[in-house]
């Protein structure tokens, strides 16, 4: 809940900004945002006194279809949760005229936090975090792909890194980057992928509760820049069969409390790779909760499509230096840059839930002693000898299940409901009669 001083000093941005609406905005379970659009002269009231949402925003599909969960229910009559807008938060969007938007919090009516609300969740990791001693700073590496009105890629080829080729999507691109820029979110680099007309961004780093704000907020900007320009941008996990899916890699580190990288040190004899002892110790945990997390790093059907051999994506839980073969890329003695590079992650996965997991199996890492296997300095989709990633998600959700990190992190309201979302979502899959069966089986049945 806000504070009168909030909510005076969230009036006055509101004038001095000179917008019309302010839009007040939260993550729903899929990583979408939400929220209302408020005249300029309410946004101080509302941050005093917080809008009221239906809960069943936490428990809707992404096509905001509802269905029966234990959270929210015809019996409960999905009452209100209520919205507290930020003003911390607030910024002018720069690529629509006179508008601004601020993040929410969601709480219910006594003042405690909704237990679905994922900035909640990435809290929660990040106050765990800090009873350890230490920050963590992440950044994203996110990618999607420019299409024209009819979901065709704008280009037929790959060219991956072509400045040439990459130059005909920057009237679009160039946009992008200004804009968002000029918004807040940093841009460190932007490269054609191994896809067509298929990008990638990498963000800068910062705390993680700001990350993954940015994240969102930044693909929902793209998909909106991109249709001012009349084309069309998609984050969906495989788009088009034959090509490289697109992935979200979290990127992180721990610092203590002089803001030093405490990854960087080698404090381990010997001369092999990965001579810190913490960064070793982080590894192994996040090698060790992987596929349990594997249902909300790729929370669609679809996403299980972009696990394919050779296609940047990893299939096996393994990992290794500089090799973009394996599960976790671990960047070593790169001084303040040292780091852990998580690329599990599909783009279509909610980035405060990803991050908040990931962070979760940091600090069971700092409490819990797991064996770092060897690592893979080779192909990393042919070392066998280590756990695939699950092909299906059904299969990532029976992992979900039977893990304990995310109920112990985040309680049994999170996991319960989380699971009866993504069920929904493989059991509506089920009932559906694609192209695919119709062309296989028509003729010959």
């Amino acid at each position: 809940m806000r504070t009168a001083a909030d909510a005076e000093r969230a009036a006055e941005l509101a004038v001095e900004s000179g917008v019309h609406p302010v839009e007040v905005v939260f993550p729903d379970t899929w990583g979408i945002l939400r929220g209302k659009r408020l005249p300029a002269s309410q946004f101080g009231k509302k941050t005093a006194s917080g809008l009221q949402v239906a809960n069943a925003a936490f428990i809707w599909d992404p096509l905001c279809g509802i269905f029966e969960v234990e959270f929210a229910n015809a019996d409960s009559g999905y009452p209100d949760m209520i919205g507290w807008p930020d003003p911390a938060t607030f910024r002018r969007l720069t690529w629509r005229e006179g508008t601004a938007m601020a993040m929410m919090d969601c709480r219910e009516k006594d003042g405690r936090p909704v237990e679905l609300d994922p900035r909640h969740l990435v809290r929660t990791a990040v106050e765990r975090l800090a009873g350890h001693g230490y920050e963590a700073t992440v950044a994203t590496e996110i990618e999607f792909y420019l299409c024209d009105e009819d979901w065709k890629p704008l280009h037929d080829e790959i060219q991956c890194y072509s400045i040439t080729k990459g130059a005909e999507l920057e009237p679009v691109l160039s946009d992008i980057r200004r804009k968002v820029e000029a918004f807040g979110i940093v841009v460190e680099a932007c490269n054609t992928e191994y896809g067509p007309a298929q990008i990638e961004i990498n963000m800068k780093y910062g705390e993680p509760l700001q990350v993954a704000d940015d994240t969102a907020i930044f693909k929902s900007a793209v998909k909106e820049i991109a249709r001012q320009h009349g084309v069309r941008a998609t984050f969906m996990s495989k788009p088009f069969p034959g090509f490289s899916g697109n992935g979200t890699h979290i990127h992180l580190s721990l610092r203590d409390a002089n803001g030093d990288n405490v990854f960087a040190p080698r404090d381990l004899d010997g001369d092999g790779f990965l001579t810190n002892r913490l960064m070793r110790r982080c590894v192994a945990g996040l090698l060790a909760h992987q596929l349990e997390i594997a249902a909300i790093a790729s929370p669609t059907v679809n996403a299980y499509k972009r696990f394919e051999d050779y296609s940047f994506a990893p299939t096996y839980l393994n990992w290794g230096g500089d090799n973009r073969g394996v599960a976790i890329r671990c960047v070593a003695d790169a001084g303040p840059a040292t780091r852990i590079e998580v690329r599990t992650g599909s783009a279509d996965a909610s980035p405060w839930i990803l991050i908040a997991a990931q962070l979760a199996a940091v600090c069971d890492a700092l409490e819990t002693d797991h064996e770092l296997p060897p690592m893979c300095d080779s192909d990393g989709y042919a070392v066998q000898d280590r756990p695939l990633m699950p092909r299906t998600l059904q299969d990532a959700i029976h992992l979900m299940r039977e893990g304990s990190l995310l109920r112990d992190a985040f309680g049994e309201v999170f996991v319960t409901n989380t699971l009866e979302l993504l069920q929904h979502e493989v059991d509506e899959f089920g009932r559906q009669v694609t192209d695919w069966d119709k062309n296989r089986y028509m003729e010959v049945s």
